[in-house]
């Protein structure tokens, strides 16, 4: 009988990275695309002062968004209409064209500095109308916002597979990770993280603790924070009923033992003032933290690898 020596070839075929946004069409998961403009856009309903708007849509890597033609607009209006409950007014980008005040201007002006200039209060500021207009009012005033950003310009890293700017991949872990520059509540930060296509940092092991530790002493303070020395992470409690205990889950619906890292910091959890529920992790020293679900400081967004 004859034998024959059969050979196997095998080749490791890589994991073909995806395109950007502006091959693709699409972004972050709250943003939505306009092919008329071909730019993306998201209606933020919570209410700021005009000075804080840019700073916002630079964080999901947009600008406020200038109404360049006619097209804005109708995305404008578009937008409007998905929230009949909220008021009349949108702060927009400033176009460069003279518009009507959104109100009638009062017989004493006091905005005006004694220079004549008007100073931080000043009238300048633009709003698009739930009708389609564009109108000045003064920008201390709190209204919600647009951002905008061109497909073009839309930013995505092919590496980590994420629809942001500024991860840094750990390859220890294999794992990608962010810490954004504004600070937000616990709730916010999940909902960021979730956009950009990762989520609030989850600790699986020793060695991922040791690269936080080192992530979190290596990047800047996040100035605006209500404190520098510690983050939001992805585990949190429910209140409990009565004098049982709170139990601590991830993101994942896991307990902290279950996802493999339970290690807390000297005297956490403590649960300050009856209002600590959500989880944190501290600069000083990786470990774990409970803390007010509601104040605003810096958190850390993770993208792990398949591959």
């Amino acid at each position: 009988m004859e034998k024959y020596v059969i050979f196997v070839l095998c080749f490791i075929v890589a994991p073909a990275l995806a395109p950007p946004p502006r091959t693709t069409k699409q972004y972050r998961g709250d943003y939505v695309y306009n092919r008329k403009t071909d730019a993306f856009y998201k209606f933020h309903i919570e209410t700021v002062r005009y000075y804080s708007v840019q700073r916002l849509c630079e964080q999901e890597g947009a600008q406020m968004m200038v109404p360049e033609s006619n097209y804005d607009i109708m995305q404008l209006h578009s937008m409007f209409k998905q929230y009949p409950d909220l008021g009349n007014y949108a702060w927009v980008g400033n176009d460069g064209q003279k518009h009507e005040s959104a109100e009638e201007q009062p017989i004493i002006d006091l905005s005006s500095n004694t220079d004549g200039s008007m100073g931080p209060y000043s009238s300048e500021c633009q709003v698009g109308t739930r009708s389609g207009d564009i109108e000045t009012t003064e920008c201390y005033r709190q209204f919600p916002f647009i951002c905008k950003v061109a497909a073009k310009d839309a930013p995505y890293d092919a590496h980590c597979d994420v629809y942001g700017k500024d991860y840094r991949y750990y390859s220890s872990v294999r794992s990608c990770y962010k810490i954004p520059r504004m600070p937000y509540t616990w709730s916010q930060a999940y909902s960021e993280c979730q956009a950009e296509g990762g989520h609030l940092l989850v600790i699986n092991s020793e060695a991922e603790h040791d690269a936080i530790f080192n992530l979190t002493n290596t990047e800047e303070k996040v100035q605006g924070s209500r404190v520098f020395h510690f983050y939001w992470a992805g585990f949190r409690a429910d209140k409990p009923v009565g004098n049982a205990t709170a139990v601590f889950k991830t993101i994942f619906n896991q307990t902290l033992e279950e996802a493999g890292y339970a290690e807390w910091a000297e005297n956490e959890p403590n649960n300050a003032m009856g209002r600590e529920y959500c989880g944190s992790v501290f600069k000083n020293d990786g470990k774990l933290n409970d803390y007010d679900c509601t104040h605003e400081v810096g958190f850390i967004c993770e993208k792990e690898l398949s591959m």
